[in-house]
Order: structure tokens, then C-alpha cells, then sequence
């Protein structure tokens, strides 16, 4: 049988030509990686949930899309109200009644007839 060239040394080799132990390894692994997972869920929490995330800015786009049609109803409705003021100021019938009405008023050679309100006869 031949014997190997390789000679093991005698002396350990220097602590600066070792690996680490797998323990320390592990322990900056798992720290980065919780920090890591830390991190990500801060940035997904502030890009979706956050006060300025997605969920608010789509939440407040559907409020501005209800408002925005309320909006243009509450103008049909102003001007519809508007054109039946238009109308009724121009209705000489309607000034004539409102004249007759609220202020006693009378065409000339007519008589107001007015009674007074007769008391309840069960007393």
C-alpha cells in the first residue's frame, strides 16, 4: 500500500483561517431576516393601510365619485326649482290670488264678505 504525500500538521491552523461557528451564523441570519420581515411589513402596512395607502385613497375616490353625482342632481333640481320660481312670478292668476289672500285686496265695484269664526255651540 502507498502512503499519501498529505501530511496532517501538527499544529492546529490560526483562528483567523477558520469558519464561524454555525451558531453565530445563524443568529445574524435570523436577525436580518427579522428585520427584514419587520421592514416589509411596515411598507406594505404604510403603502396599503396606512392613512395615505391604497385602501383610503380608493375609499375617498368612490366618496368623490358619489359626491360628484350628487353634485350635478343637486343642480338639475336648483335649476328645475329655479325655472318654477321663473314660472310662477310671471302668473298673473297666481299674483291676483296671493293679492286677494294675504292682503285683502278687491277689483273695483266687488265686496269682501269676511265672518267671524263662530264659537262651539257644545259648550
Amino acid at each position: 500500500m502507498m502512503r499519501s504525500p498529505y501530511q496532517s500538521p501538527k499544529d492546529p491552523p490560526a483562528r483567523k483561517f477558520l469558519r464561524l461557528p454555525p451558531r453565530e451564523k445563524s443568529k445574524k441570519r435570523r436577525l436580518l431576516l427579522w428585520s427584514a420581515g419587520l421592514l416589509l411589513g411596515y411598507l406594505v402596512y404604510s403603502f396599503v393601510g396606512g392613512d395615505s395607502g391604497f385602501i383610503r385613497i380608493r375609499a375617498l375616490q368612490h366618496e368623490t365619485g358619489e359626491l360628484r353625482a350628487r353634485r350635478r342632481l343637486l343642480a338639475v333640481e336648483a335649476n328645475r326649482a329655479e325655472q318654477s320660481r321663473k314660472n310662477t312670478t310671471k302668473d298673473p292668476l297666481l299674483s291676483e290670488r296671493v293679492a286677494r289672500e294675504r292682503f285683502h285686496m278687491v277689483k273695483k265695484d266687488e265686496i269682501l264678505y269676511r265672518y267671524q269664526a263662530e264659537e262651539d255651540s257644545a259648550k
